[in-house]
């Protein structure tokens, strides 16, 4: 039995270009990137430089912005954290973000002096600007903003919110998690000064990704132990992941409109095939959303109980990181949506390896799981 995978919205598989890069950096040319005292060095360095460039050109920022992690959850720790060192900010965030914003987010309130408001977006899940304008104060921080959410799809207003902090002198990250190579970011235009991503989103390994830091901005370590990363991230750099995290990058930049155009292709196909014989809710606003990703509710039906039931298929109840908690999803429910039809969703994330005879296969597999259980 072939397997179906459409759960690119918590993983994707490596791109086999970006595997054949990685190689050579585990095998023949395995120096350390901070030994620029003979040649192995200098080639891991110039990688790990060729790698930052082409981040860098995804987002319309320099090189010199990009600090490697190992994800987008040390990115947004290490922009938060910072506050730590303050007794009187205050930091603005939505309740729908993910929860290595809003576990950091309890965190810094049960150890510091420090307040943070938290926005409720609409039952779209898209945050009203009002809401963010009568949230400021003048101890106002920071605003962070996830730029498409990970479970509903939904991409926020990244652009107008930017142009508002810029207005009241604060600082605004986004966690682009789910963005980043699926849709234009574009830091400068969009007044960004924190931007955090990870490779694994973007057909790229696991464990790491990176953290853009505009220029006029500093950000404290959280670890120490070394110079590396410009002391912010100390620790020998992964340069065979750091090389696939950048082809990776490369590769989206150059396929990103065709991709975008085959995904949202296959998506509608998958819809048109569940509505021809089934109710079905989607979670989320359904026009302004990335490219691939559905939450879709099956009223009086339980959500685990349909993914059980496709064992030929690969897809999720919502966020990877909570999979394993039974507490139904923090994103729907502060959108307003009930726990009976939280209770009934599933999220499907189609991505670039998926084909069209995938698809079909799945929503028949759906539908007839579907059928059998009413």
């Amino acid at each position: 039995m072939n397997k179906i995978f459409l759960d690119n919205n918590s993983t994707t598989q490596t791109d086999p270009k970006v595997l054949e890069k990685m190689i050579p950096y585990f095998i023949e040319k395995y120096g350390n990137a901070s030994s620029r005292t003979h040649a192995h060095g200098w080639e891991a360095e110039a990688a790990t430089e060729i790698a930052r460039e082409n981040i860098a050109d995804m987002i319309n920022s320099d090189s010199s912005e990009i600090i490697f992690s190992s994800g987008a959850t040390e990115s947004n720790n290490l922009v938060f954290q910072n506050i730590l060192k303050y007794s009187d900010k205050h930091i603005i965030t939505a309740t729908t973000e993910h929860k290595a914003v809003l576990d950091v987010c309890e965190y810094i309130k049960k150890n510091s002096l420090n307040t943070i408001s938290y926005i409720k977006p609409n039952k779209s899940g898209l945050i009203n600007l009002e809401q963010i304008k009568q949230s400021i104060n003048s101890q106002t921080y920071m605003l962070s903003i996830m730029h498409a959410n990970n479970e509903i799809g939904v991409i926020q207003p990244i652009e107008e919110i930017g142009k508002l902090c810029k207005k009241n002198n604060i600082l605004f990250h986004v966690d682009a998690a789910q963005s980043f190579g699926k849709i234009n970011i574009d830091v400068k235009k969009m007044n960004i000064d924190f931007l955090s991503i990870s490779a694994h989103k973007i057909y790229g390994p696991k464990g790491i990704g990176a953290l853009y830091i505009k220029s006029k901005n500093t950000v404290s370590p959280i670890m120490y132990g070394g110079n590396q990363e410009k002391s912010i991230r100390p620790g020998t750099l992964s340069v065979p992941l750091i090389v696939g995290f950048g082809e990776a990058s490369k590769l989206a930049k150059k396929q990103m409109n065709d991709d975008i155009d085959r995904i949202k292709s296959l998506q509608k196909l998958f819809l048109s095939k569940i509505k021809e014989d089934l109710e079905v809710v989607i979670n989320g606003c359904e026009i302004n959303r990335i490219p691939g990703n559905l939450n879709l509710s099956f009223p009086q039906l339980n959500g685990q109980s349909i993914i059980n039931s496709l064992p030929r298929i690969s897809i999720s109840s919502g966020s990877a990181c909570t999979s394993s908690s039974p507490k139904p999803s923090h994103v729907l429910l502060n959108i307003g949506i009930d726990k009976k039809t939280i209770n009934s969703s599933i999220r499907v994330g189609i991505g670039r390896f998926n084909t069209e005879e995938e698809i079909i296969l799945a929503a028949n597999d759906i539908i007839n799981v579907v059928k059998n259980k009413k």
